[in-house]
């Protein structure tokens, strides 16, 4: 099926819906090609391939609504037929619209032909060469986990509020994590993160050296130690802990529900002033960039946080009727779902001093490579286990610890933040640096 293709069925499954009694409709499909290699244990152990097109159909009977979906476009008629059976027994509300149409300027470096032409081999390829890469640096250096995986998608919209509008995508994405065994002495697992949109970008290397390169570092962890003070997170474990919590409470439909802290604080601190937060779905070549949402709604660049400071929430047409807004083009989802609010590519703009500064600067501390919990994301209490740590005393690495819990309160956490890195990196579609912060207590267990 071709993009032209699937627009179109998308069209005539509007006209259908139009047939069987809606008011106003939404089709949204997606075709995607997935290919997947995983690694286990240093082995391959599974190669899948996947194709597979959906439809979804929301109708509105006024302000009811009906969905339903399905994985067989040519059951195009009888889901709208069930959509709008739904939509008549479903109670009224009037925070249901459909986005009005709009431009949709195109984002550049989403697909690239080449993909096309990328196979289940040339999958296996890249996943075994994790596993040499990893072999090579050093034998002592195991792949407990490792997947490399190739998507073609494409996605359609079509509403009968005029919005009309297609788009292809290509994404490599690709992990590994590592734990090294040198006889008895067994590290703690690292994780890396590697994407990219275009078959010349897609290198495996340097993820997997710097996965084994940390693997190796933590050999020998022992028995930390117990204070309350400073803890640097790396960019996957300051996910953990406080992306997560952003977007809850930046989250417009959170807002609406009585969930979010922040319903009342745009323009107001929320964080320390060192803390810039932005989202950008218009990103070219970004991991979560496109030219429209769920809804078809064009993405935009939006400062969350700016200077510490509440700038705006994340909306979709449904939070935004609801709190007298305007859609961000934050509506997220699947044709499998109903439309949420969800990131695109976030990133925490970077600080003024490298990694090894801000350390340089902690007298005793903990550098937490990855975070093993939970962040309650109403009350911001968070605790769990210091994976991948090394004791900070005098202003060094001193030496990696094992077994050492974490716990505070992630609102505190953004207000005592002291310090961020000037290197970030990618963990999905998040851009992030090193985070410092204060006052988390630390527990050797």
């Amino acid at each position: 099926m071709t993009n032209d293709s699937l627009l179109e069925r998308c069209r005539e499954t509007l006209a259908a819906a139009t047939t069987s009694g809606a008011e106003h409709a939404e089709v949204v499909g997606a075709t995607v090609h997935r290919m997947t290699a995983t690694v286990s244990k240093h082995d391959l152990q599974i190669t899948q391939s996947q194709r597979e097109t959906n439809l979804g159909v929301r109708v509105f009977d006024g302000n009811r609504l009906g969905f339903a979906c399905t994985n067989r476009p040519e059951n195009a008629a009888a889901i709208c037929a069930d959509a709008v059976a739904i939509a008549a027994a479903s109670p009224a509300d009037e925070h249901n619209v459909l986005a009005a149409a709009g431009d949709l300027p195109p984002v550049a470096d989403l697909f690239d032909p080449a993909a096309e032409a990328f196979s289940t081999k040339d999958v296996v390829r890249q996943a075994i060469r994790m596993i040499e890469v990893a072999t090579a640096f050093d034998p002592r250096v195991i792949l407990g986990d490792a997947e490399f995986v190739a998507e073609v998608t494409e996605r359609a919209i079509a509403t009968s509020a005029g919005v009309a509008a297609s788009e292809r995508g290509s994404l490599f994405t690709y992990f590994a994590l590592a734990t090294a065994r040198d006889g008895e002495k067994v590290s703690n697992f690292d994780f890396q993160f590697g994407a990219a949109r275009s078959v010349a970008q897609v290198d495996v290397e340097p993820i997997t050296r710097r996965v084994s390169e940390n693997a190796l570092g933590s050999l020998g962890a022992e028995p930390g130690v117990t204070f309350n003070g400073t803890v640097l997170l790396s960019p996957n474990a300051a996910l953990s802990v406080l992306v997560s919590l952003i977007g809850f409470h930046a989250s417009g439909m959170n807002v609406f529900r009585g969930m979010s802290r922040w319903g009342d604080q745009v323009g107001k601190p929320v964080a320390c002033e060192q803390l810039t937060v932005v989202d950008d779905g218009t990103l070219p070549g970004g991991v979560g960039s496109s030219s429209f949402d769920r809804e078809g709604v064009a993405h935009q660049r939006v400062a969350l946080i700016d200077k510490g400071r509440l700038t705006s929430l994340l909306h979709n047409t449904y939070s935004a009727h609801a709190l007298g807004a305007t859609s961000t083009g934050h509506a997220s989802g699947s044709p499998r779902s109903l439309p949420d609010v969800a990131f695109t590519n976030l990133e925490i703009l970077p600080g003024d001093r490298s990694r090894d500064e801000l350390i340089s600067e902690i007298d005793r501390g903990l550098l937490v490579t990855r975070f093993s919990g939970n962040t309650n994301p109403v009350t911001g209490d968070f605790s769990g286990v210091a994976k991948g740590a090394f004791l900070i005393e005098n202003g060094k690495l001193a030496r990696p610890v094992a077994g050492t819990l974490i716990a505070g309160n992630a609102f505190e956490a953004l207000q005592r933040l002291s310090g961020l890195s000037k290197e970030r990196e990618q963990v999905y579609n998040f851009n992030l640096p090193f985070v410092r912060l204060e006052s988390v207590s630390v527990t050797a267990a």
